[in-house]
């Protein structure tokens, strides 16, 4: 008797409403369908009778497009998956490992995936006291993970899928004059220890505005890439997976001919010993009193200096191993090439000396 009386009190705590569509103790609403031969009850999160009818509505529709199976995939289980399928470069893998731990952190291991919404979404990017670029990259990557769920049909669309990425503040670039560039190659050369030989260290930034190069490229540079005879120095570039040759300039080569005498043998000894610049140079900017001039300014000095002595864009551009004729070049470098121009256009303006022309005008005038 007692049992019979509390099953009769369980189901009264139901109410059918209407086709797939029930409350339970006249407080939330809940979807009970039956997909593929199974009967699939889930809670609508909502005591709202025309909330819940939108939802059952999407619900139904969602069912289309995932997996019953998954429905129970938590945050951690889902991070488990995306991170083992990372690929790419060391660095890139770990920018993606950390902003997922972070995700995962914040929203915690055994939440559902499929209960984030992107108002959750934005409310975790919004933790983040970073610069643009670096929200950026949350935001790439936080779209990446969700949307791994849902090819894997565990959810049917990724909450941040229309999540806007930040604008970056306009970033001002400052390039050294000749002076300076030759002022801070002499004193990298005047240090008597500094980590590595006194002449790597210059070298490399004196190699890097003499080749227009970046650190990577610089660094990646072997003796097998070198060809005196040919005059060109063929340069890999990892972010566009490919080679591209460029000349040995003239104000380069003593540097690399002397470095090439003085490595060992063999084709893949590297021209310098170290990867990078930016110590040495930071260095040698304080000590001078100089503006803090990073690694690319250094490319960027290569290439004001060469548009300033009337190089076409084009030639630069194939120079920095770029295929788009100089469309690059000129967004970035527009401002140097039309100034050069004006200069130039306003010299046509300057007074010519007349002689004596106009004395005798005047004379036959009088």
């Amino acid at each position: 008797m007692s049992k019979h009386k509390k099953t009769q009190e369980t189901e009264s705590d139901w109410s059918k409403i209407g086709p797939c569509l029930y409350r339970y103790r006249k407080a939330n609403y809940y979807a009970l369908v039956r997909f593929k031969g199974k009967q699939i009850r889930q809670s609508l999160d909502t005591d709202d009778l025309e909330l819940a009818r939108r939802k059952l509505k999407k619900f139904r529709s969602d069912l289309e497009t995932t997996k019953p199976s998954e429905s129970r995939r938590t945050i951690a289980m889902q991070s488990e998956t995306f991170l083992a399928g990372l690929v790419g470069e060391p660095t890139t893998k770990d920018n993606a490992t950390r902003s997922i731990k972070n995700l995962v952190e914040h929203f915690g291991g055994d939440t559902l995936i499929k209960k984030v919404t992107p108002s959750d979404c934005r409310a975790w990017i919004a933790t983040f006291e970073l610069s643009a670029d670096a929200k950026n990259k949350r935001i790439q990557h936080g779209r990446q993970f969700f949307q791994a769920a849902v090819d894997d049909q565990v959810i049917p669309s990724n909450p941040m899928e229309g999540m806007k990425y930040f604008v970056r503040a306009k970033r001002t670039s400052i390039t050294p004059s000749d002076e300076q560039f030759l002022a801070i190659v002499a004193d990298l050369r005047a240090q008597v220890w500094n980590g590595h030989s006194r002449n790597d260290s210059a070298d490399f930034v004196e190699l890097a505005g003499r080749l227009g190069l970046g650190q990577a490229e610089l660094a990646g540079i072997q003796r097998q890439h070198i060809n005196l005879e040919a005059d060109e120095i063929v340069v890999f570039r990892k972010k566009m997976k490919q080679g591209f040759t460029i000349p040995i300039y003239p104000e380069a080569r003593p540097i690399i001919e002397r470095r090439l005498e003085a490595m060992t043998e063999g084709p893949e000894q590297r021209l310098l010993p170290q990867d990078d610049c930016k110590k040495g140079l930071a260095a040698a900017c304080k000590r001078l009193g100089f503006p803090n001039f990073e690694p690319r300014s250094l490319r960027r000095y290569f290439i004001t200096k060469a548009l300033r002595l009337g190089v076409d864009v084009p030639t630069i551009a194939r120079w920095q191993g770029h295929r788009d004729g100089g469309v690059l070049i000129m967004s970035v470098y527009g401002d140097i090439v039309r100034m050069d121009h004006s200069q130039k256009m306003a010299k046509l303006l300057a007074p010519k000396p007349t002689g004596d022309n106009i004395a005798q005008f005047m004379a036959a005038t009088a």
